[in-house]
């Protein structure tokens, strides 16, 4: 490649002494400059050999310490052995560039064709934004960690075939990343970054944010008892068994209430219609007044068993909500079935302490 322009050693010479030349900064020290030499000519030692990817580094180092036009040509030369077209192409039009504002016109000629020549296979990479996204105000958009200016956002730019890794930030949004690969040969390859989703508000604590570590240990200790405390029932009235018992006592009270009204019921309709066929009390003048006869018997013993045990759960349920209402004292409730041949009812018993 180097022939078509000159001839390797003319172009060696040409760069070697005019690199010599342009490293004359005042700011650089002698200590820099040599350090810059030496890097220089190990760069171009290896390129010599082949080693472009050893090469590559040192004149990127020397060019940082001690920069220099010839030491920007070598460099492109470099980059371009290495497949990194949109970094050759870009050196070479800083070369051409120094070496115009310097008057080397024959460097700057050399510079610039290498340039132009490298343009039309160079691969280009954009990376767009949606209009809510480019209006938020920090919003900041990297490739492979190199920040790009929003002006780049959206335009097609030179870079070197290979993978990249695009992420976009902006304050209270969620981050956006994305990959994309791409090839060599003029390749052209788009990104675009969607709307930024906002960020999940923090979840406010309990009782407010403290903004101190004091408030912070008073609001932990608040909230959680220490191992082996007491517990107060009253802040968690589903967890007290005795207000459940009450609650179930209750209710079966009720039920039994229903239960014996319904058969007290029954009884009176049997026994009104026993006393058609009972005209003398109870003696009865026929088969059906004494079934009816006894059929308001046992309903009137079932009515009177099952408001009794009725009458008395409902008496139960009540002490037991009561007694369980005190968060200082303790009660022990028992009940006892009370069936006898004229007798039916429930026996309440207990201590309080």
């Amino acid at each position: 490649m180097i022939g078509n322009l000159c001839s390797w050693p003319t172009l060696v010479a040409c760069c070697v002494g005019l690199s010599l030349s342009g490293r004359a900064h005042a700011e650089a020290s002698a200590a820099q400059k040599a350090a810059a030499e030496s890097l220089f000519d190990d760069g171009l030692k290896a390129m010599k050999s082949g080693h472009y990817a050893e090469a590559c580094p040192k004149l990127e180092e020397s060019e940082r310490i001690d920069p220099g036009i010839g030491t920007l040509l070598y460099l492109g030369e470099c980059y371009e052995k290495t497949g990194r077209t949109a970094s050759a192409w870009a050196t070479f039009r800083e070369a051409a560039s120094a070496a115009q504002a310097q008057g080397e016109t024959e460097r700057a000629r050399v510079a610039a064709t290498r340039a132009d020549r490298l343009q039309p296979g160079l691969s280009k990479l954009t990376v767009k934004v949606t209009p809510e996204t480019a209006q938020l105000g920090s919003l900041r958009v990297t490739r492979d960690n190199t920040v790009l200016a929003n002006a780049l956002l959206g335009i097609a730019i030179p870079v070197d075939p290979g993978k990249y890794h695009v992420v976009a930030s902006a304050d209270g949004y969620q981050s956006f990343e994305g990959d994309i690969e791409v090839s060599g040969n003029a390749d052209s390859k788009s990104l675009e970054i969607p709307a930024l989703k906002p960020a999940p508000k923090p979840e406010a604590a309990a009782g407010g944010a403290p903004s101190a570590a004091g408030p912070a240990a008073t609001a932990t200790s608040a909230s959680t008892p220490e191992p082996g405390a007491a517990v107060n029932d009253a802040s968690t009235p589903h967890a007290n068994p005795m207000r459940t018992a009450a609650y179930v006592t209750g209710a079966l009270g009720v039920v039994g209430l229903g239960i014996g009204s319904y058969f007290g019921v029954k009884a009176i309709s049997k026994n009104s219609d026993a006393e058609s066929h009972c005209p003398r009390g109870n003696v009865c003048d026929d088969i059906a007044g004494q079934n009816l006869t006894n059929d308001a018997k046992s309903a009137a013993v079932v009515s009177n068993i099952t408001i009794g045990l009725g009458a008395a759960f409902v008496v139960a349920g009540v002490v037991l909500y009561l007694s369980s209402e005190s968060t200082e004292k303790s009660a022990r409730v028992e009940l006892h079935p009370l069936v006898g041949r004229d007798l039916a009812g429930i026996g309440l018993g207990g201590s309080f302490q």
